[in-house]
């Protein structure tokens, strides 16, 4: 958009936007009267900091109501989105790469894409692109184009009336340019849109689609597409989607005033996001002050208590420093040890130390520890080798006799002596072992394999970290041995290291020794195996007597003795609490997962799948290959599991309403709080009373990289059409690999969505269920923008599985989007085991 007048923005700074609204309508009066008074809120508080003044516009902004902004803009756009009134940058840049690209002054048909800003994926797309335009400027572009050229090229492109685009459209399908696009073309224009979006399943069943395309856009059976019928249905297509925009533009303005309500001045604002954080994570900050309270009482407890004895006067602070250290170690380990005891932790989530204790982040604390851990023993190791024992051993025999005589058996030591004692000997090797275990337990060795060596490759991943955590119950023995040989305490009564681990170490065994009983007398047996396309193992499994699945979200261990008698690895329950059944996906990202994957794959037989309404086999669809085991078992590898464990995700019954997100096979847990919520719905249905609180509404996100994925849960998501008639769950499913709606090189998928709804089809296109596909990834901030309009003085809980690399975004929006005085608050979990 353009100011048609600099005065009118200056005398009017009222009509200007928020920039983060995008507004593509003329809008009312009303509308732009809540813009005047946002923007008079936006300058009498000048002090915003620069977050909000990025979602707030300067009043040098264009106005609103002036012209349509880009009609046709986002429905047909053939460029890479830029920002509005960045159009002259951009252009800059794609003449600097043009200058880049054709040294000699001419740019060549398959440089095209590349030049005006389009990935590599894209160069077959932006081939075509260059012989539409040139055959509409009567240019001969066998030999290139000039910069001249380039620029009409970049004209022609960027011309915001929605005609000008539908005709670039057209002609692009229209191969031999004779103003009717035949079927043929129709078919190889959706062949070409299918694979640059990585469709297959839309490329395999090409021919269908083509047929309904052309019966919709053919009313008259002439054997061809006039460009009039297909501006009937993309004008369609434009109002579906301004409609669309109109909805969620009083949701931003709500969300932009709550931001601008809240900025006041610099210090308010400190204060006010001091309190944010204090009411979201007051149960992070009361534990880690009372564990970091507790390391300075013990340590300053055995600081001044070696103070007061004689050995202070050999030795001096160095004693006392490592005294003090040492008693903080044998807390840390055991409180370490007590942290990964999930079993207990599990049992201690259901009562109501819950709701003072963040179980949650078990592990993160794990983590914790740990560093205080190694912190504690270089403090103990350096005070006793660079300074405590060069003391005594230079100490006068006189002095070392009267003081320490009697704890060294009156027989002076040497440094050898010291370091080759029991004590010393397995404190080296508790180092050792601890800083192998500690290395391997590092992010570069847990999960950035190929940054490493390639000697150290093999030390890399999740079984290298598995067995050498291993080794820390030698660790822990050493431990015992080396506080009970100490040289400094004779009684025994005195020496509390075996007193610290006592407890964690009998909750660590006692649990070792139930999975053990279970695995030999309380097997599961493999029910139903599926192998999907995507590297995706699902497996039903009978539910053994005890095991005791209560929540949804909850997670548990799988064992393939057949592989590994010993590893064991974490995955989501995708089963409800309610199902007679359990089930995991697995998807194949490493050496065990993999080879799981592959001795399913071999047992399965594709002729044994039955299709039944409401049984195991309607959860999944179109199945890649897929095995009920018949009489003779021993075929099919023995599968072992241990559990369930407590996760974040089983808190969501805490909530009225929940925002879950999965990305890939991250949405495992969240599948299984949907089957529970469907369960209740359905039990609602048959008027069954059920007294359990769950949530009003749930918004689930599921943002994939592959078609293939739909698959995996398709049975879940068509239950959810069928059955939740009053709409409490919402499903949002994203194909990331998709260009987003509105690029030309999607516009035609769209198309067939639209022609399929209009039709009142309820199969998508692209997911083959009854749940619509978006295209790319979700915008977060119009995500969280909606839900504070749409729940005000409501807490959400929003539920994460996935990389790490969004866990920042999410949770600066659920702080930026919290509003204590409105009692608008989104609590973040993020799944891990």
């Amino acid at each position: 958009m353009e100011c048609s007048c600099k005065k009118t923005v200056k005398q009017n700074p009222g009509e200007c936007v928020l920039e983060s609204i995008e507004i593509d309508h003329m809008v009312t009066d009303e509308k732009t009267a809540e813009l005047r008074d946002l923007n008079q809120v936006n300058a009498k508080q000048r002090n915003c900091n620069d977050d909000v003044k990025k979602t707030v516009v300067e009043t040098s902004q264009p106005v609103v109501g002036i012209r349509r902004r880009r009609k046709g803009f986002n429905m047909l756009r053939f460029l890479e989105r830029f920002k509005d009134g960045k159009e002259e940058e951009a252009w800059k840049a794609t003449e600097k790469r043009f200058r880049q690209q054709a040294p000699n002054g001419k740019l060549s048909r398959d440089k095209f894409g590349a030049c005006i800003g389009m990935k590599k994926d894209s160069t077959d797309f932006g081939g075509e692109l260059y012989d539409v335009l040139a055959r509409r400027r009567g240019i001969m572009g066998a030999k290139g184009i000039t910069l001249q050229e380039l620029r009409a090229f970049w004209e022609d492109l960027t011309k915001e009336d929605l005609d000008s685009r539908l005709r670039i459209f057209f002609d692009l399908c229209d191969k031999n340019g004779d103003g009717k696009i035949s079927r043929e073309e129709v078919k190889a224009v959706l062949e070409w849109s299918a694979s640059a979006n990585k469709l297959k399943n839309l490329e395999k069943e090409a021919e269908t689609f083509v047929s309904l395309i052309m019966e919709e856009l053919d009313p008259d059976r002439n054997g061809f597409i006039e460009i009039e019928h297909m501006e009937t249905l993309v004008k369609a297509m434009w109002n579906s989607e301004e409609e669309k925009r109109l909805q969620s533009q009083d949701s931003k303005l709500q969300a932009s005033a709550l931001i601008l309500g809240r900025c006041k001045t610099p210090a308010s604002k400190f204060l006010k996001e001091t309190e944010e954080a204090i009411i979201a994570n007051w149960k992070r900050i009361w534990v880690l002050i009372l564990w970091l309270a507790i390391n300075l009482g013990l340590f300053a407890w055995k600081f001044m208590e070696y103070r007061e004895k004689g050995v202070f006067e050999v030795m001096g602070y160095c004693v006392s420093v490592a005294k003090g250290a040492a008693e903080t170690l044998k807390f840390n380990m055991a409180l370490i040890l007590f942290l990964v005891c999930r079993g207990t932790l599990t049992k201690l989530r259901s009562t109501r130390l819950n709701s003072i204790f963040p179980f949650d982040d078990h592990i993160h604390f794990h983590m914790v520890v740990a560093v205080a851990i190694a912190v504690g023993t270089f403090l103990h190791v350096i005070m006793h080798l660079a300074c405590d024992f060069p003391r005594l051993i230079s100490c006068p025999n006189n002095k070392f006799m009267a003081i320490l005589g009697s704890n060294f058996d009156f027989k002076k030591p040497s440094y050898s002596d010291l370091v080759a004692s029991i004590p010393g000997v397995t404190g080296i090797l508790m180092i050792m072992i601890m800083a192998f275990c500690f290395t391997l337990a590092t992010p570069l060795f847990r999960r950035h394999k190929d940054k490493l060596p390639p000697l150290l490759q093999h030390l890399a991943g999740f079984n290298a970290f598995w067995y050498a955590h291993h080794l820390l119950v030698l660790c822990y023995v050493l431990l015992i041995i080396h506080g009970y040989f100490i040289f400094l305490v004779q009684e025994w009564y005195k020496k509390t290291t075996w007193m610290y681990v006592a407890v964690p170490v009998f909750l660590y065994v006692i649990e070792r020794l139930l999975i053990k009983f279970y695995e030999f007398y309380d097997q599961v047996n493999v029910i139903k195996g599926v192998v999907y396309e995507g590297n995706v193992l699902a497996l039903y499994l009978t539910k053994p007597p005890g095991f005791e699945y209560e929540k949804s979200g909850m997670y548990m261990f799988v064992k393939c003795p057949d592989i590994s008698k010993f590893e064991w690895h974490p995955f989501s329950i995708t089963s409800a609490p309610g199902d007679d059944y359990l089930s995991v996906h697995i998807q194949a990202v490493g050496d065990w997962t993999t080879e799981l994957r592959n001795r399913f794959q071999k047992v399965c037989d594709p002729d044994s799948i039955k299709r039944k309404k409401g049984g195991i086999v309607r959860q999944e669809t179109k199945l890649y290959s897929d095995y009920v085991p018949s009489e003779s078992r021993k075929q099919y590898p023995q599968i072992l599991i241990k559990g369930p464990y407590g996760a974040p995700a089983q808190s969501y019954k805490n909530y009225d309403i929940l925002l879950l997100i999965g990305l890939g096979i991250g949405a495992t847990p969240m599948i299984s709080i949907l089957k529970d919520l469907l369960n209740h719905i359905k039990k609602s249905d048959s008027h069954t009373t059920d007294a359990q609180k769950v949530p009003k509404r749930a918004y689930f996100y599921w943002v994939t990289k592959e078609q293939a994925s739909f698959d995996w849960f398709k049975g879940v998501m068509d239950d959810v059409a069928e059955y939740d008639h009053d709409k409490i769950i919402e499903m949002h499913n994203h194909l990331s690999c998709v260009h987003e709606e509105g690029d030309a090189r999607s516009v035609l998928i769209t198309m067939l969505q639209q022609i399929q709804q209009s039709r009142g089809e309820e199969v998508d296109v692209v997911s083959g269920s009854r749940i619509r596909t978006h295209f790319a990834r979700p915008n977060w901030e119009k995500v969280f923008a909606g839900l504070a309009s749409k729940h005000k003085g409501s807490e959400i809980g929003v539920f994460y599985c996935g990389t790490y690399s969004l866990v920042k975004v999410l949770r600066g929006h659920c702080k930026n989007f919290s509003d204590s005085s409105r009692s608008t608050r989104f609590r973040f979990h993020k799944e891990n085991f």
